[in-house]
């Protein structure tokens, strides 16, 4: 059966050194985050600012084990092109370069005494993996998805990891070649879609509802979902026990859950 295998790197000699690269990338390399999501609240926020027009329709793609799949070859260029459009001096850009490869190539892992490699992508588990993506994801979002988006005329992007919203209009888009170019990016990556299903669609923890003239959002829970949290009586630390419970109290306050327009009124 494929897996992706999640590795423990904290014994692993690149392990301090991946840590300490993660702050140097967001420090000298700031990413634009353009297109990124930071929560379920920007999101309904970002949703109520697109016109509602007939023909609407919402569409989420999914890339299909990310890390595992990320292009590392390309993630190093990419990372020395953006350390000489910030303008670092050649030192500082070869050094980056260099550490770079020498945690990617840090993907190694024993199990029952064997030791395995992994061929390609990013170790599930490595302190910079989700940079790493992420920096390749952005630079993608930035360079051939935006073309993609400026030639298919959406009306709405917004990616989450590797969770990916689109908004667009049917009378003026096609959905599938949109789902084609975007398998056309990479060779390494596969993105799934997934269509509107009776005027909504899930994404992240929402239910996103078309209504006539406008969008409604709600709490999306999955049919896993069992609602169970740490019992009082049990051995737990008291704040382990109130985590979820702050969890599900700060989400119902802070999600502006209902109308659209009325999420406009609030802010104006």
């Amino acid at each position: 059966m494929p897996i992706c295998p999640t590795v423990n790197l904290k014994n692993a000699p690149s392990y301090k050194l991946a840590t300490m690269f993660t702050g140097i990338l967001k420090s000298y390399i700031p990413l634009p985050n353009v297109y990124n999501v930071q929560n379920p609240v920007q999101l309904i926020r970002d949703l109520s600012d697109i016109p509602f027009v007939p023909g609407l329709k919402l569409a989420s793609l999914d890339i299909s084990d990310m890390y595992t799949n990320i292009p590392t070859e390309d993630v190093t260029n990419i990372i020395s092109n953006l350390c000489e459009a910030h303008n670092l001096d050649k030192t500082l850009t070869k050094d980056m370069s260099t550490f770079t490869r020498l945690i990617i190539t840090q993907n190694y892992f024993w199990l029952k005494g064997n030791t395995y490699v992994q061929k390609k992508g990013l170790a599930m588990g490595a302190p910079t993996s989700s940079i790493f993506s992420e920096i390749y994801l952005q630079y993608m979002g930035n360079t051939l998805i935006y073309d993609v988006l400026q030639k298919t005329r959406i009306e709405g992007y917004f990616r989450y990891v590797d969770d990916i919203l689109i908004v667009y209009n049917v009378n003026l888009t096609n959905i599938n070649e949109i789902h084609n170019r975007f398998n056309s990016i990479s060779p390494d990556l596969n993105f799934t879609l997934e269509l509107e299903q009776d005027d909504g669609l899930n994404f992240l923890d929402l239910t996103i509802k078309k209504m006539t003239t406008k969008m409604i959002f709600d709490i999306h829970r999955k049919p896993i979902t069992s609602d169970n949290i740490i019992l009082n009586n049990s051995c737990h630390l008291s704040e382990q026990k109130l985590v979820a419970i702050r969890y599900f109290i700060n989400r119902i306050n802070m999600y502006d859950i209902g109308h659209a327009d009325n999420q406009k009124k609030q802010r104006s």
